[in-house]
């Protein structure tokens, strides 16, 4: 998110020098990211749930992350800008889509709001340190600078992911290998086919996903935060410039009270986890909409606007921790458990369209009528999502709900995480033909005290010849895997 911030607060300087472009243009700049996005998250929603790894996709982003800086530092028009911004949305729908999906794969589901938090956090941290960075190496470093420094850092995450381990890679080869193997022992050919259209059906596609309430409403009240944000981007700069006679750094500066708070992430997303996403997103959209409205009353008091900024940050980040959460409950509630990379495609498809319009609207509406009446049209968005939190989002009856869901679901691929006091074991998944023992994968798990001693039980009780090795059946249709436990 530091490539994506850093051009913020230079964009409006970089169109009116460049091109002699005015807030409009500013706006259709800034908003054809989301065009990029909109266009990727749906291709790598579908390719992070169909590759054995994650990795290979978020690799293919970075790559055209790194194309579109070079085509920002060498654009000469306003198309090539256009070209290099859209470039850059792909990107950011590959990677933000199958990051998210990637932290769900590997952290327990009982703290996801959490550690979803903790992922905005460093979107946080990008989004906080690339307006400063950017208004600073543009003013003292010149055009190209800001840029030299976004390739620099891409291409360490580009490195840094290409070294990534996955846990998901090694369990979904198991699981891939145990489908197989069942169509293998199949004799007959109609059986076969029953197999794969029941096994087509009981995958989570997009439509299945979007017909669901709650992820419906994720993605309206995604799209009204998203409307906000990238609306102030192109307007707020403009009206510093003109209210304060700020330059491009001290408006980068004031921009960290907008991403400062929103380190507060993991707070909102524990609550998140305890009490439900409802009434967390509620109050946060309550809050949010309010100071919207009071930051245009108040457009002529620079301190007022600071501590309004931190305030809109705080809550903005409070709505979207919670969404995240909501998604993987859905995707565990109407599937298998495979479409996490689509349902977060379409929360970035969401985000997209918010991100689209924003610009635009908000744009028009500061060039034709002022930053107040600006301020009265985003609060609009926030307001709306407001009863759409209220009758869809889950509330904390529906959590522990999710939370049961989770445990049978956790319980199927391998044992579940515990809060507190964990051990390590090896667990091996071994594929069986009529009985008899093929293969062997082993997986290193971690175990909870209860759950230890428990298999410590039926060891002493089942392993007959001393090997250490544990056989439990499992019953289902795919999922019939002999799972044996060699206790540390």
């Amino acid at each position: 998110m530091a490539t994506y911030g850093i051009i913020v607060p230079i964009i409006p300087f970089i169109i009116s020098d460049k091109v002699n472009g005015g807030a409009t243009d500013t706006g259709l700049l800034l908003a054809i990211y989301a065009i990029g996005i909109l266009l990727s998250a749906p291709l790598f929603g579908i390719l992070g749930d169909r590759f054995v790894s994650r990795r290979i996709p978020m690799l293919i982003g970075l790559v055209g992350m790194l194309l579109s800086t070079v085509l920002f530092m060498l654009a000469t028009n306003f198309y090539v800008f256009l070209v290099a911004r859209l470039l850059q949305g792909v990107a950011g729908g590959s990677v933000w889509t199958l990051g998210l999906a990637l932290i769900t794969d590997v952290f327990p589901a009982h703290t996801l709001g959490l550690q979803m938090g903790k992922a905005l956090v460093g979107y946080t941290l990008g989004l906080m340190m690339g307006p400063p960075l950017g208004g600073i190496l543009y003013e003292h470093g010149g055009y190209q600078a800001p840029f030299i420094f976004c390739f620099t850092i891409t291409l360490i995450d580009f490195i840094c992911r290409a070294l990534i381990i996955e846990e998901r890679e090694e369990i979904v080869k198991a699981l891939r290998l145990q489908g197989k193997r069942e169509e293998a022992m199949e004799e007959e050919a109609e059986v076969v086919a029953l197999r794969k259209k029941e096994r087509q059906e009981d995958q989570t596609s997009f439509w299945r996903l979007i017909k669901n309430k709650r992820l419906l409403g994720c993605v309206i009240v995604t799209a009204c935060n998203a409307f906000v944000f990238s609306g102030a981007e192109p307007t707020v700069p403009l009206h510093l410039a003109a209210t304060f006679d700020l330059t491009s750094g001290k408006i980068g500066l004031v921009f960290m009270a907008f991403s400062l708070p929103t380190l507060t992430a993991p707070i909102s997303g524990a609550l998140s986890d305890r009490f439900g996403a409802k009434i967390v997103c509620l109050v946060s959209l309550v809050a949010c909409g309010a100071s919207v409205v009071v930051l245009g009353l108040l457009e002529s008091s620079l301190p007022m606007i600071i501590l309004l900024f931190a305030i809109i940050g705080t809550t903005g980040t409070a709505i979207l921790t919670p969404v995240l959460g909501e998604l993987s409950a859905v995707v565990r509630a109407t599937g298998t458990g495979d479409g996490f990379a689509r349902a977060y495609a379409i929360f970035n498809m969401a985000f997209s369209i918010g991100v689209l319009v924003g610009p635009i609207v908000c744009g028009l509406v500061y060039e034709h009528l002022g930053f107040q009446r600006l301020c009265f049209v985003m609060s609009a968005p926030l307001f709306l999502g407001m009863p759409v939190a209220a009758l869809w989002f889950g509330g904390q009856a529906q959590k522990r709900r999710d939370l049961a869901k989770y445990k049978e679901d956790e319980a199927k691929l391998k044992p579940e995480f515990s809060q507190q006091g964990l051990t390590r074991s090896k667990y091996s998944f071994q594929f069986a033909n009529n009985g008899e023992e093929e293969e062997e994968k082993v997986f290193d798990i971690k175990l909870s005290p209860s759950e230890k001693a428990l298999a410590d039980k039926d060891a002493a009780e089942e392993d007959m010849d001393g090997s250490g090795l544990v056989g439990v059946s499992r019953a289902g249709s795919r999922e019939e895997i002999l799972k044996t436990a060699r206790l540390d």
